[in-house]
């Protein structure tokens, strides 16, 4: 119910040419990642930024590259990797064992970036709800400069009833269904302790796949620093928009600044 992963890529790749490089990595359990990093453009200067992009929930990184194919452009290199189940990726997709495919990626893109500041995650969906569980241990907090939040639902069980209860055959299991799935890892449980690593939040003012109130939710429990954002969007098209990718771009240079 949480994943649904795809094995192949969308022939995006060969459009893509060399300005993609193919990467990849263990978790550490030794499952076998796969990934996409994407450098600055030929003689482009040292890289201000380094972003890990987390995707959404489905199919695998060849539809989720609308999220960083156009940072290179922005003076920020970008990784952006598949889960476990994904894709090129080892293994069986499943919550826990991902959580730990996120906390391998973060310590493999810090050892490999070349920018000189610290590591910005921006996670879409899921993305951005299981990567704030995981920015929230010790372990990691170090190598995070910011959190970009994008489209995150605050609550496993809350978003599933919500999903379920949007056809009428499965409107009536909505409940009992929902307590299938763990809510172990809440995002809501998890978000006050990435403090002091500064958050950003964003959500579509017309997002009807996950409510903004989820992300409401999530910046209210925050502790500072923090910012809430608005977009113009649903769902899934966060990334077309120019002036939504400005204002990602716009706050990077807060932080550098």
């Amino acid at each position: 119910m949480l994943f649904q992963p795809v094995k192949e890529h969308a022939p995006i790749r060969d459009k893509l040419g060399d300005t993609v490089e193919d990467f990849y990595f263990e978790s550490f359990d030794q499952t076998r990642l796969h990934g996409w990093y994407l450098p600055l453009r030929v003689n482009a200067n040292t890289p201000q930024h380094t972003v890990l992009f987390l995707h959404g929930n489905a199919i695998n990184i060849s539809s989720h590259i609308g999220g960083v194919y156009w940072m290179p452009d922005y003076g920020i290199e970008a990784f952006i990797f598949d889960y476990r189940g994904f894709g090129k990726s080892e293994g069986i997709a499943d919550l826990a064992p991902i959580l730990t495919d996120i906390g391998a990626a973060i310590e493999y893109v810090n050892k490999k970036k070349k920018s000189h500041s610290k590591l910005v995650i921006v996670g879409h969906s899921i993305g951005a709800s299981m990567g704030l569980a995981v920015a929230s241990q010790a372990r990691f907090k170090d190598m995070i400069g910011a959190f970009v939040s994008i489209s995150a639902f605050s609550d496993y069980r809350v978003v599933t009833r919500e999903m379920l209860s949007r056809h009428w055959l499965t409107w009536l299991f909505q409940w009992p269904l929902s307590l299938t799935i763990s809510n172990e890892y809440r995002p809501l449980d998890y978000v006050s302790y990435i403090s002091p690593v500064p958050l950003f939040f964003m959500h579509g003012k017309h997002d009807d796949i996950i409510k903004s109130h989820h992300t409401q939710s999530l910046y209210e429990a925050a502790l500072e620093p923090k910012q809430l954002f608005w977009l113009e969007s649903n769902h899934n098209d966060v990334f077309s928009i120019q002036t939504n990718r400005q204002k990602i771009i716009d706050y990077l240079s807060t932080l550098a600044r």
